[in-house]
């Protein structure tokens, strides 16, 4: 039995196309996994047929037997209401900052709740302490958080399909592999079909039933995911299969040889807390910690989610505070911010975890380029 069906599935935007003649068939209870390169098309595919994009569709998509294709966003609105969920690529940019998590996942049930109910919902997508998460805000939650959150408000209607744009995007590797078992571990427990939208074949692998790997918005091989990992046939599909990290691989001999850039020594960092109502305290995210840097050398900061990372990487760089230790560039320690102005802060930038917040929105793309450089 099929619950999903695309047949000839068309995507474009104006004249131009960017989905072409895309066919595939999900049952109930079954996973299938549309993967490739960015820009292949794979989020247009999943979600324009939905509505949730504004480009022209053509060809024929069915969810539990009725037409997507030239309905009114009415029908559309219902159906996505009612029978598909949806867990977008961004958590951050999906949830609306200045509400609660759960106001927002109260409107997702499109009726009144409890907030007893409303736990029991981050319960089941494994969020700790959940009645805690209910007054909080998204931004005081981590990515792997904000990511449960989403699923729990795509599941809280109980829908038939559920659709997975690149759920793990800009999370560390032990939350990437939280977040699909958890997705997969609601599919086999509810029946659900799932469509997961993944540049990453290693990441679908042993998850997904079935694979369609496309390029340029077109399909260039699909099948049983046991096949077309171990036997790929599209130049397209071999070169994402060697792209698959691999622990054994032989490191390059890359030892430093250049002068010593970046140092810091035994680097502490708190965040401020509430205590109550009127009592202030501190917490110690990141502990007596020293690194050093030299030219032309790569060092990674590697841990698990909540660990300090990027907690660290912004006290480094004197974009976060620091309330131990010492931060030398060059040799000269940095003492504040006002070390880093002009010729310094040319030479030591960080770029950011998530660009779409971290891009002004109101800029286009030139004049964010140019910024910096005036």
């Amino acid at each position: 039995m099929t619950l999903y069906e695309a047949r000839d599935l068309s995507v474009a935007f104006g004249e131009r196309f960017v989905v072409r003649n895309l066919s595939f068939a999900i049952a109930p209870g079954e996973c299938l996994a549309l993967v490739g390169e960015s820009g292949s098309g794979k989020s247009q595919a999943c979600l324009a047929p939905f509505g949730l994009t504004p480009g022209q569709v053509s060809g024929s998509v069915r969810l539990d037997g009725t037409e997507l294709v030239g309905v009114g966003e009415g029908e559309l609105r219902t159906l996505r209401g009612r029978d598909a969920g949806f867990v977008f690529q961004q958590p951050l940019s999906a949830l609306t900052p200045h509400l609660t998590i759960g106001r927002q996942l109260a409107e997702s049930l499109k009726r009144r709740a409890s907030p007893a109910e409303l736990a029991a919902l981050l319960g089941e997508v494994r969020l700790t302490d959940p009645a805690r998460r209910l007054r909080q805000y998204p931004h005081e939650l981590s990515g792997g958080m904000r990511q449960r959150v989403m699923i729990a408000m795509a599941l809280a209607h109980r829908p038939k399909l559920l659709i997975a744009d690149e759920p793990t995007t800009a999370l560390d590797v032990l939350v990437q592999r939280e977040i699909l078992d958890l997705l997969d571990g609601l599919r086999r427990e509810r029946g659900l079909a799932l469509l997961l939208v993944s540049h990453d074949l290693g990441l679908v692998a042993g998850r997904a039933e079935h694979v369609v790997v496309m390029q340029d918005g077109r399909e260039v091989e699909s099948g049983p995911t046991a096949r077309v990992l171990g036997q790929p046939r599209a130049a397209m599909t071999q070169m994402l299969v060697k792209s698959i990290p691999r622990l054994d691989s032989p490191l390059p001999d890359r030892t430093p040889v250049g002068p010593v850039l970046l140092e810091g020594r035994n680097l502490s960092v708190d965040f401020p807390r509430r205590d109550g109502w009127f009592g202030r305290g501190t917490t110690r995210v990141v502990s007596d910690v020293s690194l050093l840097v030299r030219e032309g050398e790569a060092v990674g900061i590697v841990g698990a989610s909540g660990s300090g990372k990027s907690t660290l990487a912004r006290g480094l760089t004197r974009l976060g505070p620091v309330a131990a230790g010492e931060i030398h560039w060059r040799g000269q320690l940095l003492a504040g911010r006002r070390h880093l102005r002009g010729a310094g802060r040319r030479g030591f930038q960080m770029v950011f975890q998530d660009p779409v917040d971290s891009l002004d929105p109101r800029l286009s793309v030139a004049e964010a380029v140019a910024e910096p450089l005036v």
